[in-house]
């Protein structure tokens, strides 16, 4: 039987084991040295000057929302290529969730298309641009667009850790807030680092990081006027927040994988290499932009099947059968009944992102694959496509 290779998966060794078997021995399971360690190791690689760890990544997306104060009757934008919770966040608020049209280069929210879409509608409350699988947004523009049209806008680099972008001749980290208000980020087990689940709060402004530390925690905050004046137990709930915290047991596996980081990015863009020698002699494929493997830290492997909607489910399945294991990222948001039904949206609202939908294949990329798994993928992908061919011409 082949060895089953997933589209991503974690890399843990003995030393992300030893860290958290050190940090059930201590006192401290939550709230303690290692979740402020691993908010102050992510403040180091990004640059941004504050950092607020939480449960996941889709809890980092509800809390940046709700420190935006989004509310009833605000829209908020993002792009439709993107896991659920890009948009959901904006509904948990009680917000609308829309979408903006990709890039058909980057794959990411297109500028022209946000400007458009607020010259025409009431400009939104927040955009959410995502860094798709590890390409920077175009964030430099995007902010322009922010000062003109008056919206807040959170980097979803939920992709994109170990990630840069270019602008204006200047190279930033993704998740730095050099152009945004607030960033997040993922640390699901197929991200580029792992706490098991996890997510996190970048900003540089303080009141907002204030807020959603507050907000992070039940909504309850300590100052020393109360505790004088009731005694050390004293706490009040200023606000309505949710138990969003993280526990030192995963921050201790985050820092452990924090510190390979660099070892992570430089593996994942090996392969992201090796691909594109092997299938750039292709004609019926586009490969990913090609700044995935340079200023990026890859998290997918996202090629297009030109002719995608006729061969890709053979494609898929074939490999399936060969334990690759690949997966689509992403199908439309507003194709979801939810949004489909609620607002009415329907199919053609973004024709670039329904266009590479239909031809968008993940192929297996994570840093424990070795090259010789690499050209399993490379050497069966390609059998694949031409099986899938041959097939079409019966």
């Amino acid at each position: 039987m082949p060895k089953i290779l997933n589209y991503g998966r974690q890399s843990v060794d003995d030393r992300d084991i030893s860290a958290v078997a050190d940090a059930l021995e201590t006192d401290y399971l939550t709230t303690g040295p290692r979740v402020e360690a691993f908010e102050a190791m992510l403040c180091e690689i990004t640059g941004a000057e504050h950092c607020i760890a939480c449960a996941n990544g889709t809890a980092a997306l509800h809390l940046a929302c709700l420190a935006l104060n989004v509310g009833k009757g605000d829209v908020g934008l993002t792009s439709p290529i993107s896991f659920l919770a890009s948009a959901n966040c904006i509904e948990y608020c009680g917000g609308r969730a829309d979408f903006i049209d990709i890039d058909p280069g980057t794959l990411c929210l297109c500028p022209q298309q946000l400007d458009l879409y607020c010259r025409e509608n009431k400009p939104p409350k927040v955009v959410i641009p995502v860094d798709f699988a590890g390409l920077g947004a175009d964030l430099a523009a995007i902010a322009e667009l922010s000062k003109k049209h008056g919206f807040s806008l959170v980097e979803d680099a939920a992709h994109a850790l170990g990630s840069f972008y270019q602008a204006e001749g200047e190279r930033y980290a993704c998740g730095s807030c050099t152009h945004t208000d607030l960033a997040v980020f993922s640390f699901h087990p197929v991200k580029t680092i792992t706490t098991g689940e996890g997510g996190a709060v970048m900003t540089n402004d303080r009141s907002l990081a204030e807020r959603v530390r507050c907000l992070r925690n039940h909504g309850m905050v300590r100052h020393d006027a109360l505790l004088q004046q009731h005694g050390g137990w004293a706490y009040e709930m200023s606000s309505l927040g949710f138990n969003y915290r993280i526990t030192d047991i995963q921050c201790a596996l985050g820092v452990s994988q924090l510190s390979r980081l660099d070892r992570f990015t430089n593996r994942r863009r090996q392969i992201v290499s090796m691909y594109n020698h092997a299938f750039s002699k292709h004609d019926n494929l586009v490969l990913p932009h090609q700044d995935l493997a340079l200023n990026a830290c890859p998290h997918l492997y996202p090629i297009r099947l030109k002719d995608g909607a006729a061969k890709r489910r053979q494609v898929y399945e074939r490999l399936k059968a060969d334990n690759i294991f690949c997966q689509v990222h992403y199908i439309p948001i507003y194709f979801q009944p939810y949004y489909a039904d609620k607002y009415g949206y329907a199919k053609g609202r973004c024709p670039q992102a329904e266009r590479y939908y239909s031809q968008a294949l993940s192929l297996p990329l994570f840093p424990a694959m070795s090259d010789r798994d690499a050209l399993r993928v490379i050497e069966r992908f390609q059998f694949a496509l031409g099986s899938a061919s041959s097939h079409r011409k019966m």
